[in-house]
């Protein structure tokens, strides 16, 4: 039988051993003549099979977007007309087709929020942080909701990001309504401290606006901050001289540093722009005050002797008629008292007796001391008396300031 021989490429049949094989020839021949042409056609047509992809995917997500801002401009529509559910629902939508627009899902947040569907509000809101935590709006919204679950200490924070945070239109104006409402959620939650913190920062970029210098000046008021309180009042009279709020908002915080003349003048003046009873009251409460008081510069020496005189014989007499001067189990006159808090008694009865005294400027600051001393004792001692000697106990208390 004759030996075969094979092709090492193509493994068909050659003549002997090294012989050129004309299978592989063939092949070699029609490559190289129809290659060119041949690729040509084939690379023209995966380029208009990409290009015709490219065209469709490109319209493909034209559409999509088209779709997401008309659910979009239907969601703002209906939040417009406050139909919350309707709105949810389109901004759904136009999420559906731009997942990734920040925007849809911040409309989304709102349009839940408004809705009362708290949960997937933050959710949502908790995501879009994570991706920009610098945002205002985002930080407000996380603020209002912690806020609304009383969870304060995290809505006090979300707040100072939001102060600090980007606003694209009217950041400064915004920054302060972030301030104000700031301000409300911790006299709301009790927290005086941190109000307090939050109102003389506030004071010091408090903006000319007359309605929001008012607002701040009453906060102060109430919050003890006095000397703050009486420059933004009398900012605002400085304004307008008619402003009865302004002139009486002053008198209290004056009142308060124990400025009683300056106080009394601003009583008078609110009470000439509208007569009101605790005004009234207010006015005679300055008077009794000042007619009391023994450390007022311009009186003479022997009017603060006799002041301070006076000061002793009406703190003995809070002590010796207030309800309860030795606890809720005795009614009556003095008890017993240990022997250093009688001694100042028995200095307080000598120094009142001396009517004949020489005045001096060193014996009213005695009995200054002495009435300061009987206060002292008379303070933990007794519930107020009924009713409380307010004149003594406004001078006592400026005394000891």
């Amino acid at each position: 039988m004759a030996k075969r021989y094979t092709c090492q490429i193509c493994r068909n049949e050659i003549a002997h051993p090294g012989a050129e094989c004309p299978y592989c020839r063939g092949r070699s021949v029609i490559a190289e003549g129809a290659s060119p042409r041949i690729l040509g056609i084939v690379f023209g047509v995966m380029i208009g099979i990409f290009a015709l992809t490219g065209f469709y995917a490109q319209s493909f997500k034209y559409e999509r977007q088209d779709r997401g801002r008309l659910h979009f401009k239907a969601g703002q529509e209906e939040m417009a007309e406050e139909r919350y559910g309707e709105a949810v629902s389109h901004y759904r939508d136009a999420l559906l087709y731009s997942r990734d627009e920040p925007a849809y899902r911040l409309e989304l947040s709102r349009a839940l929020f408004a809705a009362g569907q708290y949960p997937e509000t933050e959710n949502h809101l908790v995501a879009l942080r994570i991706e920009d935590p610098t945002s205002g709006i985002v930080n407000h919204l996380l603020a209002r909701l912690a806020a609304r679950e009383g969870r304060i200490d995290e809505a006090v924070t979300y707040y100072r990001t939001a102060i600090y945070g980007r606003w694209d239109n009217d950041p400064e104006e915004t920054r302060l309504e972030m301030r104000l409402a700031l301000v409300n959620l911790l006299d709301q939650a009790g927290r005086e401290l941190q109000l307090t913190s939050e109102l003389l920062e506030l004071a010091e970029i408090v903006p000319d606006d007359v309605e929001i210098r008012s607002r701040l000046a009453k906060l102060l008021l109430e919050s003890g901050v006095y000397d703050r309180a009486s420059s933004l009042f009398r900012s605002l009279i400085e304004s307008d001289p008619e402003n009865r709020e302004a002139l009486l908002g002053r008198a209290d915080a004056e009142f308060q540093l124990g400025n009683y003349l300056t106080a009394r003048t601003h009583y008078n003046l609110a009470q000439l722009r509208g007569d009101d009873e605790s005004t009234r009251e207010r006015i005679k409460l300055c008077n009794r005050i000042i007619e009391l008081d023994p450390t007022r510069r311009g009186i003479g020496l022997n009017e603060r002797f006799r002041r301070s005189q006076v000061l002793i014989e009406r703190a003995r007499t809070a002590l010796g008629t207030c309800r309860n001067p030795a606890g809720s189990e005795f009614i009556g006159p003095i008890p017993l008292l240990p022997e250093e808090q009688s001694s100042v008694l028995d200095r307080a009865e000598s120094a009142v007796g001396a009517r004949r005294q020489r005045a001096s400027d060193a014996a009213a600051e005695a009995n200054i001391l002495i009435a300061e001393e009987v206060w002292n004792i008379a303070v933990p001692l007794c519930e107020a008396t009924d009713p409380p000697d307010m004149p003594l106990l406004h001078v006592m208390a400026k005394l000891s300031r």
